[in-house]
C-alpha cells in the first residue's frame, strides 16, 4: 500500500518477453551498372566471338604438332601427291607448325575482331550514343583497345602452353627458358600486328575498311627491312622469335625489335584516341 492508500499490484512472476522488431522489408537492388569495360566484355562473350580465338590459338596449339608428327600419314590418308616426305622432324618442327599456323589464322582472326571492337563510327545511331555519354575520347577506344586485345594475348598464350606440352609428349623436352622467352617474344609480335588495326581504325570507318588496310600494312611491314639500317629494328621478327630461339639466337637479338613493336603499338593507340575523339560522324 503507498502513503496515498492506493493499493499496489503484485510484481508479475512471469518472465518479461522482449519485444521483436519486425525487420523492413528489404528494397531490391536494381540492375547492375554497365560499365564500359563490362560492355566490352559482354561484346566478347556473348557475341560467341571467343569462339573464333579458340579455334585460331588453342586449337592450333592442339593439332599443329600432331600434323608435324605424322605429316606423311596425313597426306596419304587426303591422297595428296608430289609432297616430298617429312625428313628429320624434331621437337622444334612441332612449335614452327604452330608459329606458322598462328601467324596466318591467328592473325586474320585478331585483326578482325580488333577491327570490329573499333569501328566506333560505322553505326550512327550507336555511334551518337556513345558519344553524348563519354567524359573522354579515350573512352571510346581504350577498354575496345585494352579487351579485345587482353582475349588475343590469352588465347595466344594458351595455344602456345598447349602446343608446348603436345611437343614435349610427341618429339621430347624443350628448353623451358627458350620457350618461355619465345612466346612473350611472339605474343608482342601479335601486339604490335593488331595493334595497327588500331591506327587504321583513325582513319576509317567501316570494318570491313578497316581491316583490310590493316591486314596490308602487316603484310608490307615486312618489306621495312630490304633497307639495311632497319633490319635490326623489324617488329615483325618477333613472330618468328619463337622458333630461332630454339635453333640457337639468344634472347637478346630480339630487344631492338621488342622497343620498335612497343613505340609502334603506343603511336597507334594514341592516334586512334585522338583521330577518334575528334571527327565527326
Amino acid at each position: 500500500m503507498t502513503r496515498s492508500g492506493a493499493v499496489q499490484a503484485p510484481a508479475s512472476s512471469a518472465p518479461t518477453v522482449p519485444a521483436v522488431v519486425a525487420a523492413p522489408d528489404r528494397v531490391p537492388r536494381g540492375p547492375r551498372r554497365l560499365g564500359l569495360w563490362r560492355l566490352e566484355w559482354l561484346r566478347l562473350t556473348r557475341t560467341r566471338r571467343w569462339l573464333l580465338l579458340l579455334v585460331a590459338y588453342p586449337g592450333v596449339g592442339l593439332v599443329g604438332p600432331v600434323f608435324a608428327r605424322h605429316r606423311d600419314q596425313i597426306l596419304e590418308a587426303l591422297r595428296i601427291e608430289g609432297v616430298p616426305p617429312a625428313t628429320g622432324m624434331r621437337a622444334d618442327s612441332g612449335m614452327a607448325v604452330y608459329v606458322y599456323g598462328t601467324a596466318q589464322v591467328g592473325l586474320l582472326v585478331g585483326l578482325a575482331l580488333m577491327a570490329s571492337a573499333l569501328a566506333v563510327d560505322h553505326r550512327a545511331g550507336l555511334a551518337a550514343f556513345h558519344r553524348t555519354r563519354m567524359r573522354h575520347a579515350r573512352d571510346l577506344v581504350l577498354p575496345r583497345y585494352t579487351v579485345t586485345l587482353t582475349a588475343v594475348a590469352i588465347a595466344y598464350v594458351l595455344g602456345m602452353l598447349i602446343a608446348w606440352a603436345q611437343v614435349h609428349w610427341m618429339f621430347g623436352a624443350l628448353p623451358a627458358r627458350s620457350v618461355l622467352y619465345g612466346a612473350f617474344y611472339g605474343l608482342m609480335g601479335t601486339v604490335v600486328q593488331v595493334s595497327v588495326v588500331a591506327g587504321t581504325a583513325a582513319l576509317l570507318h567501316r570494318p570491313v575498311a578497316i581491316f583490310g588496310a590493316g591486314l596490308v600494312v602487316v603484310i608490307l611491314m615486312p618489306l621495312a627491312s630490304l633497307w639495311r639500317p632497319l633490319r635490326s629494328w623489324q617488329p615483325t621478327e618477333l613472330s618468328t622469335a619463337p622458333i630461332e630461339l630454339l635453333r640457337g639466337h639468344s634472347a637478346g637479338e630480339y630487344t631492338d625489335n621488342l622497343v620498335m613493336a612497343l613505340l609502334i603499338s603506343g603511336l597507334c593507340v594514341w592516334l586512334a584516341v585522338w583521330r577518334i575523339g575528334r571527327r565527326e560522324m
